[in-house]
């Protein structure tokens, strides 16, 4: 059995750690400090640490190698994708967004995805894993480098349902919000999620300052649960309940995803049936163009002219809504087209 990876560890586990090894608890800080900020890769690489503590950690603790990392760039709008490949042959992927003046990092949050979405290619892949923390981490830590500077935003909303993950993903948060490590505030971090209403109720019960972010896909529970078969267990009435008591809770408003697929939830009519879910849920809208990819063929995008008839319905009726531009669809790196590359097991 493998030992644990220690980049796993939050602060105060790593310091009931020492407590274990019988030493000091002033190393905690220099010893996160060095796997997380620092990102060293070996126990030999932790600089100011004692050979005989380095030993000690060796021998229970493991630091897995970094995964290999494949580059692709849009030649349209420099959005950067990153495909990972772990040790053990797991993939997943990661995007880097440039805007005007700030940078986006979309991280995935598992190898594949097991909720099975008809129009998302990664449905299509099954679940291969759980991504751990430090595979989180990771990602942040290479798309911090291609940037060249730490992104303004980290969207947990790449391959995967981050709240299957929930103890990982919760986890790689107190670990990247750490002001011994990476210093990035929770605030600026948004989790998506397909609707996983148990855990959306025990997110705005926790102190985690992370945003929320549904996706309800369509207004139509019959057309959602043919789209996601999530609905099924999860029904949409019952996640914009969990999202409102979220929004009461917290004081924080809710994002609300929806994708416009030509011609099956486009319509005015369309627009009626998302305010009258939706009313009374302080929220914004991010209405979302189909992004075509294979295991999708049956859909077809919806046209920008329609959505402008669809946003406009929202906005008068004082709904907060945004139409999103999605960038890198020409390396297969929008919303819905991940699927860890053609090459990917």
């Amino acid at each position: 059995m493998t030992n644990p990876d220690i980049r796993d560890f939050t602060r105060q586990e790593l310091a009931g750690t020492m407590i274990s090894l019988g030493e000091k608890g002033s190393r905690v800080d220099r010893i996160f400090n060095l796997l997380h900020r620092k990102g060293a890769e070996s126990f030999d690489a932790m600089e100011g640490i004692p050979g005989e503590l380095k030993s000690k950690l060796a021998a229970r603790y493991s630091l897995a190698p970094a995964p290999a990392v494949e580059k692709r760039v849009s030649k349209t709008d420099k959005t950067i994708k990153l495909l990972f490949r772990f040790p053990d042959g797991a993939a997943a992927e990661s995007v880097v967004i440039f805007n005007k003046k700030t940078v986006s990092a979309c991280l995935s949050s598992q190898s594949g995805c097991a909720c099975g979405c008809t129009f998302c290619a990664t449905g299509g892949l099954g679940l291969k894993r759980d991504l751990r923390a430090h595979e989180i981490l990771a990602q942040f830590a290479a798309c911090r480098r291609e940037a060249g500077r730490a992104p303004d935003s980290v969207v947990l909303m790449g391959m995967g349902e981050p709240f299957l993950n929930w103890a990982n993903v919760k986890k790689s948060v107190l670990l990247l919000s750490d002001n011994k490590g990476h210093n990035f505030p929770q605030a600026r971090i948004t989790v998506s999620t397909v609707g996983v209403v148990p855990v959306i109720r025990e997110l705005a019960e926790s102190r985690l300052e992370i945003r929320l972010a549904i996706s309800l896909i369509t207004a139509d529970e019959k057309q959602r649960a043919e789209l996601t078969p999530m609905e099924k267990k999860y029904p949409l009435r019952e996640i914009v309940e969990a999202a409102g008591y979220y929004c009461a809770r917290t004081k924080k408003m809710v994002f609300f995803e929806y994708i416009f697929f030509d011609g099956l939830n486009d319509s005015p009519q369309d627009a009626q049936k998302l305010l009258a879910l939706i009313k009374g849920v302080p929220c914004k809208v991010n209405l979302i163009m189909y992004n075509q990819n294979p295991g999708g063929a049956a859909f077809t995008p919806g046209r920008f002219e329609k959505g402008k008839v669809f946003q406009n319905i929202l906005v008068e009726a004082g709904i907060r809504t945004h139409m999103r531009r999605e960038k890198g669809t020409d390396i297969a790196a929008a919303c819905g087209q991940l699927a860890a590359g053609p090459e990917a097991p």
